[in-house]
């Protein structure tokens, strides 16, 4: 059986916005297209860039010595929440357990913070994300403007 390799949160520095602008746009024009009807252009990518920039917590990812996708997270206090803005891999990196790791990770870093629930907006066309989401133990609270928004109560084991 092969050994899955563990995956690791490093902090974001500017240099990685152009990584960050190429694994989005590839893994998110399509559905952002799809559910909003919303083209990726250049004044689309430039909110992106500086809302990314300006709130939350932005962490690369990593296996071994290999970027393989970012993860974007926010703490909203009032709501005792760690809210997942983005997880994005790079395509030979989906489906094979990178975002459960990830997952994990930010579960960990939202236990350690106090907080209780872990939430999260999909959009309803991503049914892959959804699944992965749902078995995690993500939960369906809403729907609206083509997403889902998601929550799991987190307790320390």
């Amino acid at each position: 059986m092969k050994k899955i390799e563990r995956c690791q949160l490093k902090d974001f520095n500017e240099g990685d916005i152009a990584f960050i602008v190429t694994i989005t746009k590839e893994n998110m024009a399509p559905l952002i297209k799809e559910a909003w009807g919303l083209d990726w252009d250049k004044s689309f990518e430039e909110r992106y860039v500086k809302d990314l920039r300006y709130s939350g917590v932005v962490k690369k990812i990593y296996k071994g010595d290999k970027l393989v996708g970012y993860c974007w997270f926010s703490e909203h206090d009032k709501d005792n929440e760690v809210f997942i803005n983005s997880i994005q891999l790079g395509k030979d990196y989906q489906g094979k357990g990178t975002g459960v790791q990830v997952l994990k990770l930010i579960e960990h870093i939202a236990l350690n913070r106090n907080m209780k629930y872990l939430s999260l907006a999909v959009q309803e066309t991503n049914l892959n994300a959804i699944g992965v989401y749902q078995r995690f133990g993500f939960c369906e609270v809403s729907r609206g403007n083509g997403s889902i928004l998601m929550r799991k109560l987190i307790v320390r084991s």
